[in-house]
């Protein structure tokens, strides 16, 4: 009896050290980056010039970025800052997200800038409301934002995925309702992301996912009538569901382009990011919609945060200034950015867009939605993909 009782005793000792060494190594973890917060400083309210001083003492800057354009921010960057390097990581954001979070939590911190699409609620889950990444906005700079642009993530530019139609076989669109997109007679004819390998893609069907009684509405306007729903599911599903039975997946919005912006495609519409519009510039005809009912797509947001424990943050403050364009917005960090299929997230410059993102039809993904739903989303999604 005594031998069981010591061992009892001896379980309970040994569970309460474990547990004081884990709270321990949770404060440390805290302190660490109470200490590293106070060390950054990012309230913005720094001077270029010190802070360039400072960027020459540090290593090579260590950019993770879901854009390409990036690569060309730090050709100029290096340039306008002799003595300074930078590492472009360029990686799709689910892998992005991964990288960063494991640099943070294997205490590597080999990020230091991270530029990502915000929409579909993993990067605020897993980076943000963890506190992996951090928003830093020069005080100068911003005064010209525009609203909703600083909050706890800085949103630096904004896109859509967008409804396109192939140019060289229409004129114009031959559709005014999404609905028109589930009729039997484009069947095949419609080249879309996977909504599971694209963030984007993923943003817009969560937001059609929660935008039922639009639909609704959308149908009586098509058909005339009142939308009978099958089994047990609401309008958005019943959609979904039949726009997928249409549609043909891709990898990316890049195998879109490729897929209907040609002379001699297959397919009539594609769904894409707006900034694709750009490759019409190299001889595709890709035709975006923008007035279809009762959307045409969804808004699209991009992110740049500093990453928890930068070891570079003098760098990646300059890095983040000049990719904003510097206080006056005349800077080359923000041009390439400004491209048809962009909304500038300042106030103080001209949309790379003809065509102001508000006079567009446009779902606004709801992050608390997704992040509360990812599981019923996730599983719609797969099942449907499944199916196809």
């Amino acid at each position: 009896m005594m031998i069981r009782i010591g061992r009892i005793f001896a379980m309970v000792i040994t569970i309460l050290l474990i547990s004081i060494y884990i709270s321990g190594c949770r404060i440390n973890d805290n302190a660490n980056a109470d200490k590293w917060l106070e060390s950054a400083d990012l309230s913005g309210d720094d001077d270029e010039n010190e802070l360039y001083e400072n960027a020459l003492k540090e290593d090579i800057l260590i950019v993770y970025t879901v854009s390409t354009r990036a690569t060309q921010v730090k050709e100029s960057f290096e340039k306008e800052y002799p003595g300074l390097h930078v590492e472009i990581r360029d990686l799709r954001s689910p892998e992005l997200i991964k990288a960063v979070a494991e640099s943070v939590d294997t205490e590597k911190y080999d990020a230091d800038v991270v530029i990502c699409n915000d929409n579909s609620g993993t990067f605020k889950s897993e980076l943000l409301d963890k506190g992996k990444v951090y928003p830093y906005i020069p005080h100068d700079i911003k005064e010209n934002m525009k609203d909703g642009h600083v909050t706890d993530m800085i949103t630096f530019l904004d896109e859509a995925e967008l409804m396109f139609y192939n140019g060289t076989k229409y004129e114009k669109s031959p559709i005014s309702n999404v609905w028109e997109l589930t009729e039997e007679k484009y069947k095949g004819k419609i080249i879309m992301p996977s909504p599971l390998r694209s963030f984007s893609t993923y943003a817009l069907c969560a937001a059609i996912l929660d935008s039922s009684d639009v639909l609704e509405e959308a149908y009586k306007e098509y058909a005339g009538s009142e939308l009978e729903i099958p089994d047990d599911n609401n309008a958005s599903e019943y959609f979904m569901s039949l726009l997928f039975d249409n549609a043909v997946f891709s990898n990316s919005s890049d195998e879109v382009v490729e897929a209907l912006g040609t002379d001699e495609t297959e397919y009539d519409f594609g769904i894409m990011v707006s900034s694709k519009l750009r490759f019409n510039e190299i001889g595709y005809n890709l035709k975006p919609q923008y007035d279809l009912e009762p959307f045409s797509g969804a808004k699209i947001s991009y992110a740049v945060m500093i990453a928890k424990g930068s070891k570079n943050v003098n760098t990646a403050k300059l890095f983040i200034r000049y990719m904003l364009g510097g206080s006056d917005g005349q800077g080359e960090g923000y041009k390439p950015f400004q491209t048809i299929g962009t909304w500038s997230a300042r106030n103080d410059l001209n949309d790379g867009n003809p065509v102001a993102l508000e006079d567009i039809r446009l779902l606004t993904p709801n992050q608390d939605y997704i992040i509360e739903n990812r599981d019923y989303i996730d599983g719609f999604l797969s099942n449907l993909l499944e199916k196809h």
